[in-house]
């Protein structure tokens, strides 16, 4: 069935995690040598250099043409359910999740492709193509307003209410539903409208993986059905293991508490590797096969950390961090753990901002906060990237590098698309 299967190329570590800083990439050649090279869109996000003219390079996006791809899919089901035989009490439940998985991938493609909503400057900004119907190619770029208004239909109440009780890691069910509608009026910095949403999503799932596990193993082994997955979207279904070979910046390798179970006590976060493929000494690459976390997906400790900081924002502060601390408690080993207080909002968010940032990593998760941090005037920051001898790298909050370019054939066949970051 259409519905049950999910796949998105390409990585997020692949592009996304280079901007946040969070990873050099996963390439097997060593960083100095990719910036040797400087008419690439590595070196570009690499090195943060703005010159680079990336619309012009962007020549093959292989996550956008495969975002449409996964959206006209969920358009042709819907525009066939109606007439299609079997057993009409099922269709509703259908149309709901066509209609909320059409809404999460133009979320994904609206915070890669177009500035971060801010209510100063949204009636302002351009957005992307909505679609919803077959003819994607002929759709016109919204206004990035009229983008999210769309997004919150399609998460209408009465869909998430339509969707399946059940759990289940490849569809979007009732836990999915909300936890989706959360995380666009999160993304649109409406804190308290996003909490009833993701609490209610871990009423359905609250399950946190124990790592604990690596102690007895020796390894990390994570598989999607393991109970946290609440969306399994990885780029080969569930034959892809990741985020293998990621090799982790300096900034993030010194965000691991002490006692972190994956670093501290299995193989998984390898030096020798890193080094050896970055050329970065202190580079942690990952190593194993048994860790399947998923890229464009989202898990319990997501929508955790999404309640976590909406309560802190809304002056619940330490019922956020006693949300944050029930993942810790399963992330840290009983030697080292300590679980988090604060007396103000700052304090707490620098605590969630550093454990959320290593909790999330592979995902696109960590570029979508620091894009909508940075249009906050307490929370934005410009990004440091020290590679030693070859050199120190900024990126400032409102550089231009945090809005992807949209493809070279995009720009051809619409000539009234404009590129959001100009």
């Amino acid at each position: 069935m259409l519905l049950n299967q999910k796949e998105l190329y390409d990585d997020p570590n692949e592009f996304l995690g280079i901007v946040v800083n969070e990873t050099y990439g996963k390439e097997f050649t060593t960083v100095e040598s990719q910036l040797r090279t400087n008419n690439t869109l590595k070196y570009a996000y690499l090195s943060y250099d703005e010159s680079v003219d990336r619309a012009k390079l962007n020549t093959k996006d292989n996550f956008y043409t495969n975002v449409y791809s996964e959206i006209n899919t969920m358009n042709v089901l819907l525009s066939k359910i109606d007439g299609a035989s079997g057993n009409d009490n099922l269709k509703p439940a259908i149309k709901a999740e066509a209609q909320i998985t059409r809404a999460y991938y133009l979320f994904l493609v609206a915070n890669i492709y177009a500035k971060q909503y801010d209510e100063a400057t949204i009636d302002s900004e351009n957005g992307i193509a909505y679609p919803t119907d077959a003819a994607i190619e002929s759709k016109p770029q919204l206004p990035l307003k009229e983008c999210y208004e769309k997004m919150l239909e399609d998460c209408s109440d009465e869909n998430i209410a339509a969707l399946y009780d059940n759990n289940n890691i490849n569809r979007i069910t009732k836990c999915g539903g909300n936890a989706i509608k959360a995380m666009i009026l999160f993304q649109m910095k409406k804190y308290s409208d996003a909490l009833p949403y993701a609490l209610k999503a871990l009423q359905y799932n609250n399950k946190i993986e124990d790592r604990s596990s690596v102690l007895e193993r020796g390894s990390w082994k994570l598989l999607p059905n393991d109970g946290n997955m609440i969306l399994y979207i990885s780029p080969m279904l569930d034959s892809w293991d990741y985020p293998s070979s990621e090799q982790l910046s300096l900034e993030t390798v010194s965000l691991f508490e002490e006692g972190d179970y994956v670093r501290d006590h299995s193989d998984y976060w390898d030096a020798e590797y890193g080094e050896s493929d970055s050329g970065i000494p202190g580079c942690l690459e990952a190593y194993g096969y048994e860790a399947y976390c998923t890229p464009w997906g989202f898990t319990v400790e997501d929508v955790m950390y999404m309640a976590a900081e909406c309560y802190i924002r809304t002056g619940k502060i330490q019922e956020g961090l006693d949300l944050v601390n029930k993942v810790r408690k399963n992330r840290i080993d009983t030697e080292h753990y300590q679980p988090f207080s604060a007396s103000t909002e700052k304090e707490a968010m620098a605590l969630l901002q550093r454990a959320k940032f290593i909790e999330c990593i592979g995902s696109y998760i960590n570029f979508f906060d620091r894009k909508r941090w940075n249009t906050e005037a307490d929370y934005k920051k410009t990004i440091i990237r020290d590679l030693g001898e070859l050199g120190k790298f900024s990126i400032a909050p409102d550089s231009k590098l945090w809005v992807w370019p949209f493809p070279l054939r995009v720009m051809q066949n619409n000539s009234s698309f404009k590129q959001n970051y100009e």
